[in-house]
């Protein structure tokens, strides 16, 4: 053989030898810098938002009456930007490259999207401003822009935010569209059905208006033209918490639900709750439905009943804010929406105009404007399920109350605290009130009531004879009547274990029923109490009747507020009443307080009923607060 040969098949031998690591490694000692680099998971990457609006224009919700502040000091830091001019392909980090959608809107895609699938960690702090003056479409597809359906917070990804970095949902009022800033509207397209739009609507279907059951003007629509989704509703944040709801204008529901679906047909639904949110300076009005086939509390199985609400709502174990909104229904049927079912545990300097019905867990409700409530045929201004503690109303106007009742109306104010818990109802004034009653102490639901009631200087007039209180299924605790001035053509009635101090009945003119327990109506006094004051049945003289003739509750009633906590509520049972607030009907705000309060004795007697006179002159409130628009 020869050597070449040789050589040749040894060296073959010799590299059938080497194991496939050594090639290997040769093989990447040859390659050097263009071997693979090892495989690795890369995590999606999400874009950051932008620099938040910088100027003081947000209510601070711990002191809504104070100054406005900054967001940054309400801990919110990271801001996107939404836009009908925008693109969901852009950033959404600024003003000048909004998206078209927000996220969790149905339609919400690009970029958009890719924020609503991050990590619920990252969500505390962030803000999502709208652009005022612009429009979202919930029911109208072919409307831009179009949302796609209810915009529901509770799915995927759920969001939260804390305490100290609530989410922010809302403005920067030195953005919008237009001439001037207004709200940013989110409508869910139908149009609108009242006495001025009776015939074809623009949608081709017919409002038809007419006199229901118990004489009141009541209005219908053969049709709804958009429903959002199955459930009817514009918001749903049902789970979810810490949030600021601020400066929306809502409108548009229409109900074709039959029977009364719980949790559907409502404009800001957040049941279970599990902390805080608030809702502040929204507008809410405009919902329409089909004609209601019975009353509520009828067998509204297979036909349409009430079901539209405003709130739909409930928290717990924190409870939600709601401060200086509005809902207005006067350009609707005022028969034909709830203000809630449910929730309410901190309501104050609100707004609530032609509604029907509210079922609540009241723990504090102030300084609000409550008027023009209807009958539906089972209605409750208050129907609350009071929580455990101390709970207080107070400073209130509630007005024109089923004003066109003269007979089978609802209840009034129907409380129920819990066992143990007592609730204060103080410096409220009621009137201009048909045929109901001011007080209905049986429990809700006729539930066993266990609470305790304290009512005190409070003014009521009414304008059918009938009970201002009455105690349908009062078992336990006690009722305290003190310092209540009651303008009534009938009886004050009251509970078999009331104990009442220092209050004042009279009838409405000088020559009504003789007063059972007073004959204040032959004082030459009567007549300077009526609804035509600028405060209504305020005392004008400190000859009046109520001037001087109450109990000073300094120490029983506001010391107990103060032992409770409840440091407001302590500082306003001192004073008279705010009168509550004043409506601006043309662009929806609200200006708190309307009256500026004139303090309370501190050992000498009060007044009877909310006010406390003065020999000065009125004067403007000090402390004006405006919802920013």
């Amino acid at each position: 053989m020869p050597q070449a040969e040789k050589i040749k098949r040894q060296m073959s031998q010799i590299l059938k030898r080497v194991t496939f690591p050594l090639l290997l490694l040769l093989i990447l000692l040859v390659a050097g810098d263009q071997a693979p680099r090892p495989f690795r998971i890369v995590s999606p990457v999400y874009a950051a938002g932008g620099t938040c609006p910088s100027g003081a224009n947000y209510l601070n919700a711990s002191n809504p009456t104070g100054a406005l502040v900054t967001l940054a000091s309400l801990g919110v830091t990271n801001c996107y930007y939404v836009s009908a001019a925008g693109a969901d392909t852009n950033n959404g980090t600024s003003e000048s490259t909004p998206w078209l959608h927000a996220p969790f809107m149905p339609n919400c895609t690009g970029n958009c999207a890719t924020v609503t699938t991050q990590s619920a960690s990252l969500w505390p702090g962030t803000g999502i401003i709208f652009r005022g003056g612009d429009t979202w479409h919930f029911g109208n597809s072919g409307a831009a822009p179009y949302v796609g359906g209810t915009w529901e917070w509770n799915t995927g990804t759920i969001p939260n935010g804390t305490t100290s970095n609530p989410i922010y949902l809302g403005v920067d009022p030195t953005w919008y569209s237009g001439a001037s800033w207004v709200r940013p509207v989110l409508t869910a397209d139908n149009p609108l059905c009242n006495a001025s739009t009776v015939g074809t609507l623009s949608d081709g279907a017919t409002c038809t208006g007419t006199t229901d059951t118990f004489g009141q003007p009541s209005y219908y629509v053969s049709s709804c033209a958009y429903q959002i989704s199955s459930s009817n509703n514009l918001i749903d944040q049902c789970w979810v918490y810490g949030f600021i709801w601020d400066n929306f204008e809502m409108t548009g529901l229409c109900q074709s639900h039959t029977g009364q679906p719980a949790g559907e047909d409502t404009y800001l639904r957040y049941g279970t709750m599990q902390g805080p949110t608030t809702f502040q300076n929204n507008y809410i009005h405009g919902a329409t439905h089909l004609r209601y086939a019975a009353t509520n509390g009828s067998n509204c199985t297979g036909i349409v009943c009430i079901n539209i609400n405003a709130f739909n709502g409930g928290a717990s174990p924190i409870g939600e804010t709601i401060v200086f909104n509005v809902v207005d229904f006067s350009d609707s049927d005022p028969v034909g929406e709830n203000l809630t079912q449910g929730g309410f545990y901190n309501v104050a300097y609100n707004v609530f105009r032609y509604t029907t019905q509210a079922l609540v867990s009241l723990h504090l409700f102030h300084d609000n404007l409550y008027e023009y409530f209807f009958e539906n045929g089972h209605s409750n201004m208050i129907e609350s399920s009071d929580p455990a503690g101390t709970n207080a109303i107070y400073n209130n106007v509630f007005r024109h109350v089923e004003a066109n009742i003269t007979s089978n109306g609802g209840a009034g104010i129907w409380l129920g605290p819990a066992s143990g818990a007592t609730d204060y109802f103080f410096n409220n004034v009621m009137y201009d009130v048909g045929a109901i009653e001011y007080f209905n102490i049986g429990g809700v639901a006729l539930t066993t009531v266990y609470g305790n009631y304290v009512i005190f200087n409070n003014t009521f007039q009414k304008n059918i004879a009938g009970g201002m209180l009455d105690c349908e299924n009062y078992t336990n605790g006690t009722v305290a009547d003190t310092n209540n001035h009651a303008i009534d053509d009938s009886n004050y009635n009251g509970c078999s274990n009331m104990t009442r101090t220092t209050y004042l009945w009279q009838s409405n003119t000088s020559s009504g029923p003789a007063p059972t327990y007073s004959d204040a109506n032959k004082s030459p006094q009567f007549d300077q109490y009526t609804s035509s004051e600028t405060y209504a049945y305020s005392p004008v003289a400190s000859t009046n009747s109520t001037v001087g003739a109450g109990t000073n509750e300094v120490s029983n009633y506001c010391g107990a507020l103060s032992t409770a906590g409840l440091t407001a509520a302590a500082t306003a049972c001192k004073s008279d009443t705010t009168y509550s607030c004043t409506y601006n009907s043309t662009n929806h705000t609200v200006t708190c307080p309307a009256r500026t309060v004139v303090a309370r004795p501190i050992s000498a007697a009060w007044d009877v009923g909310a006010y406390q006179f003065s020999s000065a002159p009125p004067s403007a409130p000090s402390n004006l607060q405006a919802t920013p628009h």
